[in-house]
């Protein structure tokens, strides 16, 4: 039986774990947490540091691996793909371009250079530097570690004196003490997600983007896109000048872009599977498995069967359970009105459990869907009424 090494083992690396056992694969669990939900679902766990690129090496060497999936995570992208040109294993892109797509700081030069439409940023390894620069009359900006996702580190500034405390934010928070300065671009959120073979978009899915708990963290999201039938056709050929200009492998590439009044600007990419299980979303929409076909990408297999997508029937969507302050976790109450629009409901935690970063902290994920767009709207602005984290005062 062939091995598949899964670098991550939270709750959205399990349908990416269970897509691999369902191919033939012996799924090895890594990582430092002993407790991630991931380990019960694999076939084994081998706890390591995967920020031991030379350790995870020696790791993969030692049990024999055969693959490599880098699950949810950036950091772990890296980790993937610096292994994979160690290992010369297929299915992973070199380590350059990996950090290309994963930084922003890497990512906005290279997008400067090819002229991709995303708004241009000024970066810094410098906190003293970055406190100097002057934006004048550039405000509103947008202030983000480089290495972050999920909305660590995050603000969004309307004079110099916010800008300044920005800055310090961001430095705080990122691992390589970098961050990027850019236009904040008022619009909708949504996202993109491609399949590359040969160099081209062989199909794809599109998501409506929604932020409530934390406004720089999407927890929320529908597929299709309000506006996939206009921003598709203009959104792949960007996608496919990035892959020509890195010669990307074969696979998943996802994209986030904001809709303003029809313009559409890409603010980041990634190569590795978007959390929030929101692939299920996209694969009930465009009848695509993505999970099944991110492992065989990231495995080095033949992918030039991945199906066209077709034209959504119904609107498919998912909620991730978030509170709106620190406690006590009591449960989750689902309203009656939403019930009969509800696919699957996991819950993460038992009551209990310590809410001390509402911001990032996640308890349950709701699989739904609706028959059209007057039923979504009619629910999805309500969706954190509807679908409530009770969470009591400490």
């Amino acid at each position: 039986m062939k091995k598949l090494l899964m670098l991550s083992a939270s709750v959205f690396e399990i349908p990416l774990i269970r897509a691999a056992q369902a191919q033939g694969y012996y799924v090895i669990t890594t990582g430092n947490n002993a407790k991630a939900p991931g380990h019960k679902v694999s076939d084994e766990y081998a706890p390591f540091d995967y920020s031991d690129y030379e350790g995870m090496v020696a790791l993969a060497k030692r049990l024999q691996i055969d693959a490599i999936s880098q699950g949810c995570s950036d950091n772990c992208a890296l980790v993937a793909a610096y292994m994979g040109e160690k290992l010369q294993m297929k299915g992973h892109d070199t380590f350059e371009n990996a950090k290309i797509i994963h930084r922003k700081d890497d990512f906005k030069r290279f997008a400067k250079k090819i002229q991709l439409k995303t708004p241009i940023a000024t970066d810094f390894s410098d906190i003293n530097e970055a406190k100097a620069y002057d934006f004048r009359d550039k405000y509103p900006l947008i202030v983000k570690p480089s290495d972050q996702a999920g909305g660590n580190g995050v603000s969004v500034v309307y004079s110099r004196e916010e800008y300044l405390e920005a800055v310090e934010k961001a430095f705080g928070m990122s691992r390589d003490g970098k961050i990027v300065v850019e236009p904040y671009i008022h619009g909708t959120v949504h996202s993109f997600s491609t399949f590359i073979v040969n160099g081209k978009v062989a199909t794809y899915a599109t998501l409506n983007d929604y932020s409530y708990a934390n406004k720089y963290m999407t927890n929320t999201g529908i597929s299709p896109a309000d506006n996939h039938v206009d921003a598709v056709p203009k959104l792949i050929p960007e996608v496919e000048k990035v892959v020509r200009e890195l010669k990307l492998v074969d696979g998943l590439l996802h994209m986030q872009y904001i809709d303003s009044d029809g313009d559409y600007w890409i603010i980041e990419m990634m190569r590795r599977m978007p959390g929030n299980n929101c692939t299920t979303a996209a694969t009930r929409a465009f009848g695509i498995d993505w999970r099944d076909w991110i492992v065989r990408a990231e495995a080095g297999l033949d992918c030039s069967g991945i199906p066209t997508p077709r034209t959504p029937e119904k609107i498919y969507g998912y909620h991730a359970i978030m509170s709106d302050h620190n406690g006590i976790y009591q449960g989750t109450v689902i309203d009656e009105e939403i019930k009969p629009y509800i696919i699957d409901y996991v819950e993460y935690d038992e009551p209990g459990e310590v809410v001390d970063d509402y911001l990032h902290q996640k308890f349950g994920l709701v699989q739904m869907y609706f028959n059209n767009d007057e039923e979504k709207e009619r629910y999805i602005h309500r969706i954190d009424e509807l679908i409530q984290c009770v969470v009591s005062e400490e």
